[in-house]
């Protein structure tokens, strides 16, 4: 592969080429990164180069000698080829055209694999006869050989619009026609010449529409100018119409064909009198052919049909409404879906009509919100009768929240208006249902549920949520948008996947459109301008290398969070955090069991998910949580007590589920509650009049206890606090809190030394300077934080000593030189110095001169209380309630 695209120029002796031995398969990479079992390789049935070999045996023994002694032996014994008569080994299973190959042939076409040619005994661009199993209909339909477009044996490709017209309905799942063989091989076959033929269109929101009147008359007309067309009654036609101003986009318009007039044809001795082939040909059983300079055409009335699909495989969703007597029921399919905005709704809703054949018809409620509720209810109701017009008809109604702005009751206990119209349009459908016998289905879609009054939810008969996709859902989704890219070998699809939680289908999109960006910024880089333009580099093609996708990732996190305050995988590691061993084992033990071995917890075994980090402040209980999320590949949610706090009733309750809600989307999550004693104290010791906190610590409660039950999935909480006596006892029993880890200050030189190591590992420091006897000036009631502080001040006081020193080069340089006007810190900087003459090193002098001017911030007596209440909470037998938060504050005041 050549870099940074996929094509460019060899040199004689600069390029080296690499030939590799051919491969018989080509790996399969799963989600966790291994091959698939055997069991589950895919077997290539077939090569592009397989050996078929055509001579005169295979003329004899397929082309003549089958379909002529066949037809010859019926006639000769009496009893004529019927047509819907199939023959062993000429049944094939039949898949749908994913593009248009010739749109003039395409409605008539079916494509083979060459050595199936004998098994019909045809050659290519013979006509045959097809039929389905499950049906008599039967048509014409010419056969071509095409290896590359059919990739198995028995198995043949067509249109959609052909596979329906041959079972003259919407296909089954698995669909199988028969192939026929005809006497007339690749003759043009005797049908009969319409006289006039007579389309309706199919019921649809462009064909019903007077704006597109003309596009849908002129698409009709370019179809049918200058060609042969066969046709057979009940056939549908698909046609495309142009784009217009207001619509860029092309649209599908169907019609079918409800009658035609022809004479029947007179024996002429081309094909074998006496056989129903012959005989259902010449009558236009088999189709009549469409000459625009003799058949009169005739457009009248609407029909209601389904539509094929040709786009997507057969979905089985709200298919209940073409059951038996589903009429009868007298009950409306009304969905309402839920899910975060970019998941999917709309366009699965559009693959569901798609699927059953039904026309799809979209509205979107900021739209049809006028000056009044009135106006409102008229443009909702117009949109509901063009629906029922164009049935059978999926109606999505998308973003239901919008009905907030118009559901204030005028009265006490009265329902708006608008909501009163939409039960009633509901509702409405079932008596149109009835008349026209194909159905409305109704789809309602939010991205915010809550904020949907409850009037309006009550029209929906069923609700789907659609959850945040999982990683292997987004395995699956990169995997199908990543399919005609070029991908770099450095690129790993399941790392992908476990590194873009949270993200929905729309946010991987924009996660491929700003890869390929970045991959084709690269490229721009590293070619030259003058030579190769942007056109040049589009078209040579480009690889998207993992440093794309890093960049993407980058800028994604950023946007996502930005938006919608999701969490994010910090970037703190192991080497960030000095000491903590012991504790960092623990905490590692809670939460890396349940995600490398799953399998221990299917049993109704519960996980220990809730960790709660106390101790002095300033002695890295953040840090710490920070860390273990990074080296487990976990998001890091951070909470703040304030955060959760609304002056609405309920509105902080609601915060704290939508907490836990953002966590399970995006997990493995951890949520980190900072000063957890803010957020969940004792209750029943608060004055507050509304028991605000009190509900916050309920809410809190229920939301610990689905984790524990392992409803939250991968998703794990860590509290902090430096009061753990002032938490409510609830929080401390087994579910949830249960696990209690002290973060005390380090009492030997040798942890104070990993800690300052830790601080300093990407400073410049002196050759002469030794840490280890800064550490044992260090008293050992100093905080990592203190620490830090440390670090920070003998780095700020080797800057100011750098800055003196550059001054007195100044001062000597423009004493020397005679200039107009004198050099500035700025203009020696940027142009005279070199990278030795701003490095900043620091000294022992530094950090003992940081060392006088620093305070620690717990005394002494403060830590002696901190390690009683250490000891009084690591008693396994004593009951943290027995802990009175007013002694310990009382005892703390006095010693200090």
């Amino acid at each position: 592969m050549t870099e940074p695209v996929l094509q460019g120029y060899a040199s004689r002796t600069e390029t080296t080429f690499v030939i590799l031995p051919p491969t018989e398969r080509t790996p399969i990479v799963t989600i966790n990164g291994t091959e698939p079992s055997p069991s589950y390789v895919p077997v290539q049935e077939d090569s592009e180069d397989e050996d078929l070999e055509i001579h005169e045996d295979f003329l004899s023994n397929t082309l003549f000698s089958r379909p002529i002694d066949a037809v010859l032996h019926a006639v000769s014994n009496g009893s004529a080829d019927s047509l819907s008569s199939h023959a062993p080994g000429n049944e094939f299973a039949a898949e749908q055209l994913s593009n248009i190959i010739d749109p003039t042939s395409d409605d008539c076409t079916v494509y083979i694999r060459t050595a199936d040619l004998s098994k019909v005994g045809i050659l290519d661009g013979d006509w045959a006869i097809a039929s389905s199993a499950s049906s008599s209909f039967s048509r014409l339909v010419r056969v071509r050989a095409d290896d590359k477009l059919v990739m198995k044996h028995g198995h043949i490709v067509c249109s959609p619009i052909l596979l329906r017209n041959v079972f003259s309905d919407i296909s089954p799942s698995s669909p199988r026609i028969h192939l026929q063989a005809t006497p007339g091989g690749r003759l043009q076959p005797l049908i009969p010449v319409a006289k006039s033929i007579t389309i309706a269109r199919i019921a649809s929101r462009v064909s019903i529409s007077r704006v597109y009147q003309q596009q849908v008359l002129h698409a009709l007309k370019r179809y049918f100018d200058g060609t042969k067309r066969l046709v057979k009654r009940g056939d549908l036609l698909a046609l495309q119409s142009r784009p217009t101003p207001t619509n860029s986009s092309h649209q599908a318009v169907f019609f079918v064909v409800t009658n035609i007039d022809h004479d029947t044809l007179a024996d002429n001795g081309n094909d074998l009198p006496g056989s129903n082939i012959h005989k259902g040909s010449v009558v236009g059983e088999l189709g009549c052919w469409v000459d625009p300079l003799v058949t009169r055409m005739i457009q009248s009335g609407v029909e209601h049909l389904r539509v094929p699909n040709a786009f997507h495989q057969m979905l089985a969703l709200a298919s209940v409404a073409f059951t038996s007597q589903a009429s009868t029921y007298d009950l409306p399919i009304s969905i309402l879906l839920k899910g975060a905005r970019g998941i999917g709704k709309f366009t699965t809703s559009s693959w569901v009509a798609q699927s059953l054949g039904m026309h799809l018809f979209e509205v979107n409620c900021y739209e049809i919100f006028g000056e009044s509720d009135t106006k409102t209810e008229g443009i909702l109701r117009a949109r509901f009768e063009q629906a029922i017009s164009c049935s059978p008809c999926v109606l999505v109604i998308r973003h239901m929240d919008a009905f907030v702005q118009s559901t204030q009751p005028i009265e006490p206990g009265k329902e708006p208006g608008v909501v009163s119209a939409l039960k009633e349009l509901i509702n409405d459908l079932y008596g149109a249902w009835r008349l026209s016998g194909y159905p409305v289905i109704v789809f309602g879609t939010t991205s915010e549920s809550t904020r949907v009054p409850a009037s309006v939810l009550s029209c929906f008969k069923h609700e789907v949520t659609f959850e945040v996709p999982g990683e292997m859902e987004r395995f699956d989704l990169l995997q199908s948008l990543l399919s005609s890219s070029h991908l770099a070998p450095d690129v790993s699809i399941p790392s992908l996947a476990r590194q873009t939680a949270a993200l929905v289908a729309a946010d991987l999109q924009d996660l491929l459109i700003r890869a390929r960006t970045a991959a084709f910024a690269r490229a721009q880089i590293s070619t030259r301008a003058d030579i190769h333009s942007e056109i040049d580099l589009f078209c040579a093609g480009i690889s998207l290398a993992a440093a794309d996708f890093d960049v993407a990732l980058g800028e994604a996190r950023s946007s996502h969070s930005q938006n919608i305050g999701a969490p994010t995988i910090p970037n703190v590691s192991w080497d960030d955090v000095g000491g903590l061993a012991q504790v960092k084992s623990e905490i590692l033990d809670t939460i890396q069991l349940p995600l490398e071995h799953p399998e221990l917890f299917g049993q109704d075994l519960k996980k220990r998910s809730g960790i709660l980090l106390y101790g002095p402040p300033g002695t890295g209980k953040t840090l710490l949580a920070k860390a273990v999320a990074t080296s487990c590949s976990l998001n890091f949610f951070s909470v703040k007590g304030p955060e959760l706090l609304n002056m609405y009733i309920g509105e902080s309750e609601a915060n704290v589920r939508r907490v836990f809600q953002r966590a399970r989307n995006a997990r493995p999550c951890v949520i980190f509650f900072d000063e957890l004693d803010s957020v969940a104290p004792k209750r029943g010791n608060h004055g507050d009049s509304g028991g605000v906190m009190d509900r916050i610590v309920s809410q809190l409660l229920a939301e610990l206890d689905g984790v524990a039950a392992g409803e939250g999935g991968d998703v794990f909480v860590i509290g902090a606090t430096n009061r753990p006596d002032l938490l409510d006892p609830a929080l401390l029993r087994p579910g949830r809190f249960d696990r209690m880890l002290y973060l005390g200050i380090s009492d030997t030189n040798e942890a104070q030394l990993k800690i300052i190591q830790a601080l300093t590992r990407k400073f410049r420091l002196d050759p002469e300077l030794d840490l280890r006897a800064i550490v044992e000036k260090c008293p050992f009631n100093f905080t990592g934080a203190d620490f830090y502080a440390l670090c920070s001040d003998a780095l700020l006081k080797a800057m100011s000593r750098k800055a003196e020193g550059i001054d007195r080069i100044l001062v000597d340089l423009n004493a020397v030189h005679t200039r107009r006007f004198p050099i500035t810190p700025q203009y020696y900087l940027a142009e005279m110095a070199s990278p030795a003459d701003i490095e900043v090193t620091v000294s022992q002098e530094d950090f003992d001169a940081a060392l006088r001017e620093l305070t620690p911030s717990v005394s002494q007596s403060e830590m002696d209380h901190y390690a009683t209440i250490q000891q009084r909470f690591s008693q396994p037998d004593s009951d943290v309630n027995v802990l009175d938060a007013k002694d310990i504050d009382q005892e703390i005041t006095l010693s200090a």
